[in-house]
């Protein structure tokens, strides 16, 4: 590694470490926040579901999850999957926040059905896995009350911020399947979409579809960023004036717990 890269991931690492240290403030002072308001509960739980994704190599299906395509005999097959942990703190029966990380498989291959003819003569191929600490915000289209006794059930949507640390890729000369050649970081928009229901006292389960605009064009290997790439790297390829998407479709489950506020005319005692 020469010392231009040595100093640009220097500088790159020094960089996550503030982001981190900056978003793991703004949670603290989130939950703190919130811990003094009524009518809140605390809910644990498990994404798991599968991805897709969207930019400059394969097919731009918008949800496509569990795809499964024979890439060829060279290719490790891998499933376009992810698993997540989540941490959600109800403010309200409309408004809640919350955080966790995610980590995912997405890959793509300009041989797979769908793909546009000059894609298909291409013939680029990439996968890449990624690392996602989120955080945002929920909203419920209908009173979701987490500590009544009764069924309940909202769509809702959710939106906030996420940092991501993934793969970069580049295309060697002569080769159509990236190449790693190290580990970048980046920003992403989620903007989400799904249903949930609590037919439990202390369960959640919910169905989402979260579409992640990264502020990278390199999740795909498209546009590498290292020194003097002309040397042995083939030439950025697709347009730059928009960057990757990737897409989460799946199932989430989460525990109640907490001190629930006692509606109290409920308990009223019969005297005889």
């Amino acid at each position: 590694m020469n010392l231009w890269k040595k100093n640009y991931y220097g500088e790159r690492i020094k960089e996550i470490r503030l982001n981190y240290k900056k978003y793991t403030y703004i949670i603290l002072f989130l939950i703190l926040f919130s811990s003094e308001l009524k009518a809140q509960d605390n809910e644990i739980g498990f994404f798991f579901g599968g991805t897709n994704y969207i930019g400059d190599v394969g097919p731009t299906t918008y949800i496509n999850p569990f795809l499964t395509e024979n890439i060829g005999e060279d290719a490790e097959n891998v499933s376009n999957s992810v698993v997540g942990i989540f941490y959600r703190k109800n403010m309200s029966n409309r408004f809640a926040i919350k955080a966790g990380f995610n980590f995912s498989t997405i890959q793509s291959s300009d041989t797979w059905k769908g793909s546009a003819d000059y894609r298909l003569q291409r013939g680029k191929y990439f996968k890449n896995k990624i690392q996602e600490f989120h955080i945002g915000l929920d909203f419920n289209f209908l009173e979701f009350e987490t500590s009544s006794n009764n069924f309940e059930f909202t769509p809702y949507i959710h939106t906030g911020l996420s940092l991501i640390r993934f793969d970069a890729l580049h295309y060697p000369i002569g080769i159509n399947e990236a190449q790693a050649y190290g580990k970048d970081n980046d920003l992403a928009l989620p903007i989400t979409i799904g249903i949930k229901m609590k037919p439990l006292n202390s369960f959640v389960v919910g169905l989402e579809i979260s579409a992640k605009h990264s502020f990278t064009e390199n999740l795909d290997g498209s546009y590498p960023e290292f020194d003097d790439s002309s040397l042995y790297s083939q030439r950025p390829f697709g347009s730059n004036l928009s960057q990757d998407w990737y897409v989460y479709s799946g199932i989430t489950l989460t525990y109640l717990f907490g001190n629930y506020e006692c509606d109290c005319t409920r308990w009223s005692i019969k005297k005889y």
